[in-house]
């Protein structure tokens, strides 16, 4: 379906752009140095990295695939059974994994691993998260193409480089601090985005904002809990606590593009605040974005409008046929709030973990003042230009996924979820094992991750045709526990004392 907005959408949508690229060059301004430039002084307040962990796990697949997933025939709120898990995941990560982060000057999450087992686990974990971080990102770039090229008819590689660009030089100049700053003003503006949405909506019903509710309790849309028995294979309750769990431990305990911002606290107590406070805020978000899925199911049966038969494009289609001037030009400006918050974050976070994982020296290598100058600028220098290499092989995946759309198969966010929850699975094994009071052989917890990533990868994408069905809710927990299984039997059968780091 192809679809085209007015002068006066395209010029507040380029103006906001600008305007965001403006305001990244100017916050970022002052980041030469390393610490500023990967973890911004380790001086941001609270409530901004607050912001910034909200909007950061909130893309354009979040904003246009979850209002899908209640407005198909028979849907639901059943995906805030996830945040019911994500709340306690976060809870366990405040507890448990923060205090690590901030023992010592880390500049990643990974740095945390090589004290307990050695270089090489650190690095093959910082290799899982800037592989598998790429890849979705990528995906979640190909979905917000989706929405320009249709509203503006420019090609869809076009649409990825001019998303692509942008992000990556206020990303590239300002570092983790426009990047932090940049996403509090994207989290305002997306919300405000999905708010108009749904005030639109209610006031063509002809009774207005009630009727939306009426609508969602006669159609049995607001139903949250599914009680079906346990099953690997649906999105239940059970899969909803202990996947929602796992997958926070991976996304929000072990990942560097999460961990990055709690780095920038200006203490582990803000760090905390931070965390505890984001899992209910972004439940609230997802019904929110829900609550848009039930208007337009409103809406729809109200009007007897047309709507693509992709489920992901519902939304988007909604707001460049149906808004009003103006506002459709702002609302589609939520929509890249969000793409650029997610994509510039994931810049960022890749660049500081091949900086502080794979090139940088444990000592100076001349005299100690001038070499700690020296070394600090050379980081510097290769963290700017990974980011932008970073940004480039986004664009590629987004690219490949253009001429190959078969390969992104069923609800864009559940794709981008299992993902996530599949790669940093594989590193909260190495977490747990390095948790526990058992001294792990490094080899252990590095053929624990291989073989982890092999067993889960034919449980979630089995090769051939298989009588089983493994929803990727479940992905985290599985890579994790088999992680830890694997690397435990190992040690046990073939113990090495001799490989533990000094």
């Amino acid at each position: 379906m192809d679809f085209r907005i007015s002068a006066v959408d395209s010029t507040i949508l380029a103006v906001y752009v600008a305007i965001t690229l403006a305001l990244g060059l100017w916050i970022g301004r002052g980041s030469g140095t390393l610490n500023r430039f990967m973890v911004g002084g380790r001086d941001l307040p609270w409530w901004a990295v607050l912001g910034s962990i909200i909007a950061t796990e909130t893309s354009a697949v979040t904003f246009l695939s979850i209002p899908g997933l209640a407005f198909v025939g028979g849907g639901n709120f059943f995906f805030l059974q996830l945040a019911i898990g994500l709340i306690i995941g976060r809870m366990i990560v405040v507890v448990w994994l923060l205090p690590s982060f901030f023992r010592g000057e880390l500049f990643t999450a990974y740095e945390v691993l090589k004290s307990r087992f050695g270089v090489l686990t650190q690095r093959t974990a910082a290799g899982i998260f800037i592989v598998t971080r790429t890849v979705a990102d990528g995906l979640r770039l190909y979905l917000t193409a989706m929405v320009l090229g249709q509203v503006t008819g420019m090609s869809l590689t076009v649409c990825v480089l001019s998303i692509g660009v942008v992000t990556i030089i206020y990303a590239t100049y300002g570092g983790i601090r426009s990047v932090v700053w940049n996403d509090c003003i994207q989290l305002v503006v997306y919300l405000i985005g999905a708010v108009v949405a749904i005030a639109v909506m209610a006031d063509r019903l002809p009774s207005g904002f009630p009727g939306i509710v009426e609508f969602g309790r006669e159609t049995g849309r607001f139903a949250v809990i599914d009680r079906s028995p346990f099953s690997f294979a649906s999105q239940n309750l059970w899969a909803g606590i202990i996947g929602g769990i796992f997958l926070t431990l991976a996304t929000h305990g072990t990942d560097q593009m999460m961990v990055q911002r709690y780095l920038c606290s200006r203490s582990l107590g803000q760090a905390r605040l931070a965390v505890a406070l984001s899992g209910p805020l972004v439940a609230l978000q997802f019904a929110l974005f829900l609550l848009v899925g039930v208007s337009l199911a409103a809406w729809v049966r109200f009007t007897g409008a047309e709507m693509p038969e992709d489920n992901d494009a519902v939304f988007a289609a909604f707001i460049v046929q149906h808004m009003p001037v103006g506002i459709c030009g702002l609302t589609l400006a939520a929509v890249f709030s969000v793409a650029m918050s997610t994509l510039s974050s994931s810049l960022s976070s890749s660049a500081s973990s091949v900086v502080s994982d794979f090139i940088k020296r444990e000592r100076p290598t001349t005299g100690i003042a001038t070499g700690i100058v020296a070394e600090d600028r050379r980081l510097t220098y290769w963290g700017r230009l990974w980011t932008v290499t970073f940004g480039v092989l986004q664009m590629v995946v987004a690219i490949v996924v253009i001429h190959s759309p078969s390969l992104l198969a069923g609800s864009a966010v559940n794709q981008v979820i299992t993902v996530a929850g599949f790669a940093a699975g594989l590193i909260v094994g190495v977490f747990l094992l390095g948790r526990s009071s058992r001294r792990f052989a490094q080899r252990s917890g590095v053929i624990g991750m291989l073989v982890a990533f092999l067993v889960t990868s034919v449980l979630i994408y089995p090769p051939i045709e298989v009588p089983w069905a493994i929803n990727g809710w479940w992905a985290a927990l599985i890579a994790s526990s088999v992680c830890f299984l694997v690397a435990y039997l190992i040690d046990i059968v073939f113990p090495a004392r001799q490989d533990y780091p000094a």
